[in-house]
């Protein structure tokens, strides 16, 4: 297994306190969104959450420092407009910021859905925000990502796979513990299994799709 392959213990890759670079599968959420057009932080919220779906939270605290950094970083610009759904106590209309992309955010947004990313347990998290986004980029991109995901795969169950052979040689674990650690490691394996096939299938339209003549397509 190559450096590259290991798979490290998950981080609180969602902080971006301090000197830490955003955490890639929410700063390319970002960018993302804002390729479609402007948006204000809130819609930006509502939408990742669904991308992440309902048992995985995005906090507001990780966001807005993450939207404050991107700006500080030149890839969005923000401006404040008049909200007309909301008041003060003072009967003052609030404000609220709508954020733009930049060229310097847009080739960001690029780079980010070309780079492979890191393996780590988030990993499948990237891969869902760049599924989300391929409306943005050609067939090309697209079957680079779903390649990259299927390495990721392959390695994960290598891992599961190996870590069976090592649990029904081990002599120091007891025979009635080792049907079910091995029933873990089949669970596994059967989910790697089952997203690989359905990324086979993906793969090989979108190779079929490139072989076609521009007319065809």
């Amino acid at each position: 297994m190559t450096e590259k392959q290991k798979l490290p213990e998950k981080k609180d890759v969602g902080r971006v306190s301090g000197g830490r670079s955003p955490h890639p599968a929410y700063e390319l959420f970002v960018v993302g969104e804002l390729m479609n057009g402007p948006q204000h932080g809130y819609k930006l919220h509502a939408i990742i959450q669904r991308i992440l779906g309902p048992f995985q939270r995005l906090s507001w605290g990780t966001l807005y420092p993450l939207i404050r950094r991107l700006e500080q970083q030149g890839l969005i610009m923000s401006e404040r407009e008049q909200d007309d759904t909301t008041a003060s106590h003072e009967g003052q209309r609030q404000t609220r910021k709508l954020y733009h992309l930049t060229d310097a955010g847009r080739d960001r947004f690029f780079t980010l859905m070309r780079d492979p990313g890191e393996y780590n347990s988030d990993y499948p998290d990237l891969f869902a925000v760049k599924l989300s986004k391929f409306s943005l980029v050609d067939a090309s991109l697209q079957l680079a990502v779903l390649q990259q995901y299927r390495e990721y795969l392959h390695v994960l169950r290598e891992h599961y796979a190996r870590g069976s052979s090592m649990v029904v040689s081990n002599p120091g674990i007891q025979d009635q513990e080792r049907p079910f650690i091995l029933q873990l490691a089949d669970y596994h394996i059967h989910s790697c299994d089952a997203t690989l096939a359905w990324l086979e299938t993906k793969i090989t339209d979108l190779m079929e799709q490139q072989k076609k003549p521009e007319s065809e397509k």
